[in-house]
């Protein structure tokens, strides 16, 4: 193993060099400095993941316009929505969206220090973009190329080798496996950690999740992963979702209603 010229870590026996950029290392420091080594790692080794299945996929592989540090430095930050540092959180947004949020203040504060023009409002939208969308693989998938292969990174560090490309073959060989995970390891990483982050949000603002993904994890598992406050939620989620029908057809009918030609 060596390391790149900026401080990550680069893995030659398997081909991996990350984007050696000033702003992706800072990206990574302030993971770092706001996240614990479980979230952290698992970022960082997602946007490892996303350098891999860039040089695999024909889509991402053959595209001159694709920004790999852009990619990298989505994937380094694209959980700040589980920071351990409580003012950077919002209590009113899906984790995704706080996560998209902070890495544009980050990118924001970092563009005044420097005069690098690739760091502009467009590159800061596309992060955005990716970090916002990364959970919601129906849409980042058909997106910008940068939103597709930043979900893809981050999708990769759940499967590993066992995460089948379009052909249906691994897109991680088990060396490249083995290559990353020897640098930044799991961390605490596995069923257990996830489980307990995802029931965090169920109990702390619980209205973010029942429109999404997390919602499921919360009407398994309950608030604190061994099903204290299961019933609660789940009584919750159903109240939230029979709101949301209500609000859609009561709109609809009153439209119908008030101004719709007879």
């Amino acid at each position: 193993m060596t390391s790149s010229v900026q401080g990550l870590p680069a893995l030659p026996e398997v081909g991996i060099v990350p984007p050696s950029s000033p702003l992706a290392l800072k990206a990574f420091e302030y993971a770092k400095q706001h996240c614990t080594e479980t979230v952290y790692s698992h970022a960082i080794r997602s946007g490892y993941w996303a350098t891999i299945i860039a040089k695999k996929l024909p889509e991402f592989r053959d595209n001159t316009n694709l920004s790999l540090e852009m990619v990298f430095v989505s994937c380094i930050l694209h959980d700040m929505g589980w920071a351990n540092t409580p003012e950077l959180l919002s209590t009113d947004k899906r984790f995704e969206v706080d996560g998209a949020n902070i890495a544009r203040d980050f990118l924001l504060n970092e563009k005044q220090h420097t005069d690098d023009g690739n760091l502009n409002q467009a590159t800061i939208q596309r992060i955005w973009d990716s970090i916002a969308l990364h959970t919601t693989a129906s849409i980042a998938r058909y997106a910008a190329p940068e939103v597709a292969l930043t979900h893809l990174g981050i999708t990769a560090d759940f499967f590993g080798p066992n995460f089948p490309g379009p052909d249906g073959k691994p897109l991680i060989s088990p060396e490249e496996y083995r290559a990353v995970m020897s640098i930044f390891p799991r961390a605490g990483f596995n069923t257990e950690g996830f489980k307990k982050i995802m029931c965090g949000l169920c109990r702390t603002k619980p209205a973010t999740t029942y429109d999404n993904f997390v919602s499921v994890i919360g009407r398994k598992y309950g608030l604190d992963g061994n099903g204290d406050g299961r019933e609660e939620y789940t009584k919750a989620w159903e109240e939230s979702q029979t709101q949301l029908d209500s609000f859609l057809v009561l709109g609809l009918d009153a439209l119908e209603a008030a101004h719709d030609p007879k």
